[in-house]
């Protein structure tokens, strides 16, 4: 009785996934055809393709375990991303709990970022406590120009 109902629970999921795919799909097409060969995407069209991404991630979540797709640092390079073009600022909490990840495996990763010069930290010089994130230079260019490559694809 528990394999069929293992096996019932398999197919649902699969199912589930498949139309998730079918949907992701057809917008990946839509997008193929609103740009252009030879264009560039503006800005509005970077951020808003980060924000699917980040979207999507989390959608596989629901569905899947989130162990199977824990990636902390890309999840806060795209959450900058989205938050640089918002003009809002990114603290470490507000960044860690983006991350999906454990509190000290994101600060280790913020570490990590810092060093490969993809993220600035400034310290709020009237609290010390409270460290505000945000790209590089060298990390805006680098995202733009993977998402500039997706969008063209």
């Amino acid at each position: 009785m528990k394999n069929e109902s293992v096996v019932d629970l398999i197919k649902d999921l699969t199912a589930k996934l498949s139309a998730v795919a079918e949907e992701f799909n057809g917008r990946v097409a839509h997008a193929e055809e609103a740009v252009p060969a030879g264009s560039e995407p503006t800005e509005a069209e970077l951020v808003t393709h980060a924000e699917t991404v980040l979207a999507e991630r989390r959608l596989r979540r629901r569905f899947l375990p989130a162990d199977l797709f824990h990636e902390p640092a890309w999840d806060m390079l795209l959450a900058l991303f989205v938050s640089r073009d918002e003009r809002q600022p990114m603290n470490i909490k507000a960044l860690v709990s983006m991350s999906d990840a454990p509190v000290t495996t994101s600060q280790r990763w913020i570490e990590h970022l810092h060093k490969l010069k993809l993220i600035d930290r400034v310290i709020d010089p009237t609290d010390r406590r409270r460290v505000e994130i945000s790209l590089s230079y060298d990390g805006d260019q680098a995202m733009r120009s993977y998402l500039k490559s997706v969008r063209r694809r």
